[in-house]
């Protein structure tokens, strides 16, 4: 018996280390004839590899290239994935599949692929209720086209969504023609697209979803055509193209959509533009979506962000220049905008606008447009809406600093100077330029424009009255002030007459006033709270009730500039926030619905 001992073991061990094996290895150079998918004795297919393969182990694919036996959808040379198995090959320069990949398995385990070349990548798996603990993973690999594509989620009982697959797809390269795209349906599960080099990112998912678009340099365009989802755009290059939002957004005026931090460039020959009606670097027709601190370059007839958006739209610290134009356009709603604004409600704030034929147009229903910079577009800015317009500079136009058509907000503290036209151009009234019914308190600086400084062309029976004082003009003393530096209707009869009472020479400077942006607001409970002046930081935040007593505080860090704020707990109504900014105290009302 002693002998028999170990021809005993022996097949014992063999079997003990098959059981406990975590990766299979596959080389298409072992043409020995013998194959079990250890390092000595690799497969020399792939398909070999992942058929011996259990879930939670690896196919290691070593160099080489690889063509696949199977047929899907006309294609004959596919590749069938396993769930819960992954591939890593040498590198994408290395380990070449030549063939499409296909994930077709109706599982809850992940798969993954890294360091590969294959032609495509499918993932088209049934609806599964989950759960679904890992992600699933393709990173470092090259090819020309990743589709995801898999089926709704089941829902459980108590949820309207099911859960559904997640992914990591990280650090690809499709090349500049090719494209990333996402057309599954709804769930729940999270999603990052980072680091990867392709032509377009689409995302024509259902609802659900959380998306990361994230640190990717794409040749033309970020497309979301997706429904309601909370997704950000973020620090992406584009070369030659734009980002186009057509998602579904929120149905609660929450902030679950942002593009922020991209560098932008776009040409007006761009085939991102091929499906769209206006170009422009950002194109939001969403529900909502917060833009902000974006760098926009646009060449030839782009604009820099076109919005026709719901509510909340907030535009805020980007920066856009424009190729600049010699001449007026017919129709201020087909020209180049810096930022063309036909949305719900929103901030409009930080802003920095170069060039185009509008640096501002907006038919919008605003709240604000604050601290803004614009110069050298041939008109500056030009609202039809009903914004508070405070705190901007415009200056170096071709045409009109700022024309007003009516209905507008508060226009107070800015600065419009050195514009070849006039400086502010009225069409309709009522306008509050100071100390009219918005209790306006003026102090805009209007001088060095090349016609008035003030130049009314409205007609009005019902606001015959157009209320400009405090302002500093080119002139101090009213006679010259009414002679050359306001035109209404003591020079030309039927028009609207200006009641102004002029204020001393003011620097530019000594107008720019710290000021905050708050937003929403209305609100569900959250809200932000940003400087608008740049340089200047908070010193302390609190929320009082009507009566004045603090119901939330915050003690800001040296060196803040946003606050975020929740109040969910209080009952809705009205409270104020005291902000304390360069020992100056700035009170805003809230509205917590």
């Amino acid at each position: 018996m002693k002998k028999l001992i170990p021809i005993l073991l022996f097949p014992f061990f063999v079997f003990h280390f098959s059981f406990g094996q975590q990766t299979i290895y596959v080389a298409a150079s072992n043409n020995t004839g013998i194959e079990d998918g250890t390092q000595e004795h690799p497969f020399n297919t792939i398909k070999e590899g992942i058929n011996a393969a259990s879930p939670g182990w690896q196919v290691m694919i070593k160099q080489g290239t690889y063509i696949p036996d199977d047929s899907w959808s006309g294609n004959p040379h596919t590749l069938f994935l396993k769930a819960g198995v992954s591939l890593m090959g040498e590198g994408a320069g290395q380990t070449i599949i030549q063939g499409i990949v296909v994930d077709r398995e109706d599982s809850n385990l992940s798969t993954g692929l890294e360091k590969l070349r294959f032609d495509e990548f499918y993932f088209i798996r049934g609806a599964h209720t989950g759960p679904f603990t890992d992600r699933n993973i393709i990173r470092n690999c090259s090819t020309e086209y990743i589709e995801i594509g898999c089926a709704a989620g089941i829902p459980p009982p108590d949820s309207l969504l099911g859960a559904n697959y997640g992914f990591i797809i990280e650090n690809n390269s499709t090349g500049t023609e090719g494209s990333i795209e996402f057309r599954h349906g709804a769930g729940i599960s999270e999603i990052a697209v980072t680091g990867n080099s392709c032509g377009y990112i689409q995302i024509k998912s259902g609802a659900g979803y959380t998306y990361l678009i994230d640190n990717n340099e794409i040749q033309y365009g970020i497309f979301d055509k997706s429904a309601a989802n909370k997704t950000t755009i973020s620090n992406n290059r584009i070369f030659n193209g734009a980002i186009v939002d057509q998602s579904g957004g929120n149905y609660d005026l929450t902030e679950d959509e942002f593009i922020e931090n991209n560098t932008i460039n776009s040409d007006e020959n761009s085939p991102a533009f091929i499906d769209e009606d206006y170009k422009a670097g950002i194109i939001a027709k969403s529900r909502s979506v917060t833009i902000r601190n974006n760098t926009i370059t646009c060449t030839g007839n782009v604009s820099g962000i076109r919005t026709s958006a719901g509510a909340p739209m907030h535009v805020m610290n980007n920066t856009i220049i424009i190729d600049e134009v010699q001449s007026a356009a017919p129709d201020p709603s087909e020209s180049t905008c810096g930022i063309f604004n036909y949305s719900g409600w929103g901030y409009v704030a930080g802003n920095r606008i170069t060039g185009g034929n509008m640096g501002y147009y907006s038919k919008a229903g605003t709240v604000e447009f604050a601290n803004n910079e614009i110069e050298k577009s041939y008109t500056g800015f030009y609202s039809k809406g009903a914004e508070d317009v405070h705190h901007n500079i415009i200056k170096d136009c071709r045409g009109d600093g700022m024309i007003l058509d009516g209905l507008a907000g508060p226009v107070h503290g800015n600065v419009i100077k050195d514009n070849a036209g006039s400086g502010i151009r009225v069409l309709r009234n009522p306008i509050d330029l100071g100390g009219g019914l918005d209790t306006c308190p003026g102090l805009n600086v209007i001088t060095g424009n090349g016609n008035y400084d003030l130049y009314v062309e409205a007609i009005s029976e019902q606001y015959p009255l157009l209320f400009a004082r405090f302002n500093v003009w080119d002139h101090t003393d009213p006679a010259e002030i009414m002679q050359f530096d306001i035109r209404d209707g003591s020079d030309s009869t039927g028009l609207v007459m200006v009641d102004f009472t002029p204020v001393g020479s003011l620097g530019s400077e000594a107008l720019i006033l710290p000021d905050i942006g708050l937003f929403p607001n209305p609100t569900h409970g959250s809200f932000k709270v940003q400087c608008l002046k740049s340089g200047v930081e908070f010193q302390s935040c609190k929320v009082t009730d009507l009566l004045g007593q603090v119901v939330k505080s915050d003690n800001p860090e040296p060196g803040t500039r946003q606050i975020e704020l929740n109040i969910s707990h209080l009952p809705a109504g009205i409270y104020f926030l005291r902000t304390r900014i360069e020992n100056q105290t700035i009170v805003k009302r809230i509205i917590k619905i």
